[in-house]
């Protein structure tokens, strides 16, 4: 699986290539971008949970942000589905 993930928040912005064998490991690896640039404590925070965890924070974020009413993803793959859907990820080829 290989994602390129172009998103901005506030002051984080993430524009790279992102891949993994499972939907759960591109999470991951999502969190932990997200968790190296929020700082701490926030990082601190976001490196404890898990990526499903993580998911679901960050469409709460999302929906509290800008009002939307996106569903919570149950798991990492639905996220990522969500992600390509909104437009903050686009599939490329493996």
């Amino acid at each position: 699986m290989r994602l390129h993930i172009h998103f901005q928040t506030g002051d984080i912005r993430v524009d790279e290539i992102v891949e993994g064998d499972t939907a759960e490991i591109v999470t991951a690896k999502m969190q932990a971008r997200v968790a190296q640039e929020v700082g701490f404590p926030i990082g601190i925070m976001l490196k404890k949970i898990s990526p499903l965890q993580f998911a679901q924070e960050a469409i709460r974020k999302y929906n509290s942000t800008t009002s939307a009413t996106t569903p919570i993803p149950q798991s990492c793959d639905e996220f990522l589905k969500i992600g390509i859907e909104k437009g903050f990820a686009t599939a490329l080829p493996s």
